[in-house]
């Protein structure tokens, strides 16, 4: 178990150690309020390069954070300071869901100083587009479940039981399509990074209302010039018809689409997903 003291606080990291020469990956996790697993799936990508993974600052083993700095900026801020920390000047910067906003918002702010590509798995890059896909998802749920959801985030009943359970059911389809996996996630306790997502997110994956309900980011994607990866499951709620729209405003993008995979792609289809990681990074090699 590793920690790094930086001045915003202290951060839990996970790193599999391989060829110095090469250079690292750099995997940000989902969220915002989520954690990385120091044993999972994503430490695979170190066939010959180091693999850097942590938990992001207010969840998990990492300190607290104040309430004043649930914002993007800082955690840009904590990415920063980690890759000074590690010593890495040149890396692949790669992360899921939330963790592709923070990887744009990272090359934005510091022009893509360091960061050979991208890989943007389940892309969050507007709030807008992610509502969207939500809503015509919704529909594609059972008449009783549909009536639920609309019925209890019209009344803000977001913890009724019958909310939670459509909830489950949407899960379940588009978020992890393994169901005793999926119930391990929802039992998960992670009650710090829990209010982080409220507040910045909101209540539930479908329902974007937190401080990134406006976020959009999708103008900028031509400012982004090094080779990026946007992949999608087949079923994800970050659905691959708008990840195909990325990958096309990207200068250097390219697509993949997983099959049989939902947004826990590492989770559903782990071999697939560093099949397609690997062949993008030995494409650039």
């Amino acid at each position: 178990m590793a920690f790094i003291e930086h001045r915003l606080g202290t951060t839990h990291y996970t790193v599999k150690r391989k060829d110095p020469s090469l250079d690292p990956i750099i995997w940000l996790h989902g969220g915002p309020g989520g954690t990385h697993n120091p044993k999972g799936p994503v430490f695979s990508l170190a066939t010959d390069r180091s693999v850097y993974a942590y938990t992001q600052l207010g969840s998990g083993r990492s300190s607290d954070l104040g309430k004043r700095r649930w914002r993007i900026s800082t955690f840009v801020n904590e990415l920063h300071e980690l890759i000074r920390a590690w010593g890495i000047e040149s890396f692949h910067l790669m992360g899921g869901s939330w963790g592709t906003t923070l990887a744009v918002e990272y090359y934005l702010r510091h022009h893509g100083k360091g960061i050979q590509s991208l890989v943007l798995q389940s892309p969050m890059l507007s709030a807008a587009d992610w509502q969207r896909d939500a809503n015509r998802l919704i529909k594609g749920l059972p008449q009783e479940t549909q009536t639920v959801i609309k019925g209890c985030q019209s009344l803000g009943a977001t913890d009724a039981q019958v909310y939670q359970q459509a909830l489950a059911s949407y899960y379940a389809r588009h978020v992890l399509r393994r169901p005793k996996k999926l119930k391990a996630m929802l039992s998960r306790k992670n009650p710090r990074g829990a209010a982080i997502y409220r507040y910045m997110w909101g209540e539930s994956e479908f329902s974007a209302t937190g401080t990134l309900k406006n976020y959009d980011t999708t103008a900028n994607l031509k400012q982004i010039t090094c080779p990026t990866l946007v992949v999608c499951g087949e079923h994800d709620e970050a659905t691959p018809k708008t990840g195909k729209r990325y990958a096309r405003a990207l200068p250097q993008g390219r697509f993949v689409e997983i099959e049989h995979a939902s947004h826990a792609i590492w989770e559903e289809r782990p071999h697939s997903l560093r099949r397609a990681i690997l062949g993008f990074l030995a494409s650039q090699d």
